[in-house]
């Protein structure tokens, strides 16, 4: 009895001799365990939902499931995610842009994608911005893959408006920050001027900029305005240079002459 030497049992001999003559192998077959709560067609209209719509919560994709009669926990849910390489994250927030502000972007961008490094280093950017005090700042979610947080349906769009504020104004180049303001009341044309007049000239020196600089802003009506450019043409040291354009959003240039 050579199964004996082996220290085997004589059912364990018997049930191999069995599996081979059934079977023609000797591994043991794998067993089914518990069945799975999701079919295959369940687990690929969840990825569907969740690509079309990646803020939904695993919670909200639980019940949708309910209603059609399957019952699971939300972490059923979250795990067959998982496997399909999609996680919860926490929405980057980006700012609000209409179709038409998205073309002048572009626009912006591939009118200038082949200027050389020397050039970006001469621009100072200035802008606005409203910092919102008592709103809205629970952080939301959604489900993406790696290297997505940037797509539009995973952004979570801001916008400038809201119960207690501040309004600030600031500037940065390519060599760092410049200075920063806060707007004190209601922002025009002449306390735009007045911001520029108080800031620029220092933040220049600051950021070591050379002969030559621009200065970015975008096509508010307060940087446009009559008064605003009035303002360039007999401010010491200012001369005009900038790409026209009447469309907000897309990008101006004011230069030293």
């Amino acid at each position: 009895r050579p199964f004996q030497n082996l220290q085997l049992a004589v059912s364990t001999v018997r049930g191999i001799i069995k599996r081979w003559q059934v079977r023609g192998t000797v591994e043991v077959k794998k067993r089914s365990g518990r069945p799975r709560k999701l079919s295959e067609r369940t687990a690929r209209s969840l990825v569907r939902k969740v690509n079309q719509n990646p803020h939904l919560t695993s919670k909200d994709l639980q019940e949708d499931l309910a209603d059609s009669g399957v019952v699971v926990h939300p972490s059923t849910v979250r795990r067959y995610l998982h496997k399909q390489d999609l996680h919860g994250r926490v929405c980057r927030k980006k700012p609000y842009l209409r179709p038409h502000h998205k073309i002048q972007h572009q626009k912006y961008a591939t009118e200038h994608l082949q200027k050389p490094d020397d050039f970006w280093k001469q621009v100072l950017w200035t802008d606005e911005v409203k910092i919102e005090l008592f709103g809205h700042n629970k952080q939301r979610y959604v489900w993406r893959k790696k290297g997505a947080a940037f797509h539009e349906k995973n952004t979570l769009p801001t916008v400038k408006y809201g119960g207690g504020s501040i309004m600030l104004w600031g500037c940065v180049a390519a060599s760092g920050t410049g200075n920063i303001a806060r707007v004190e009341g209601r922002m025009d044309s002449i306390k735009y001027q007045q911001i520029l007049e108080a800031n620029i000239t220092a933040s220049v020196k600051k950021l070591k900029l050379k002969r030559g600089w621009l200065l970015q802003q975008d096509n508010d009506p307060k940087h446009t305005s009559k008064s605003t450019m009035d303002y360039f043409k007999k401010a010491e040291g200012f001369g005009m240079a900038f790409t026209v354009s009447r469309l907000k959003h897309y990008r101006k240039s004011v230069g030293r002459s």
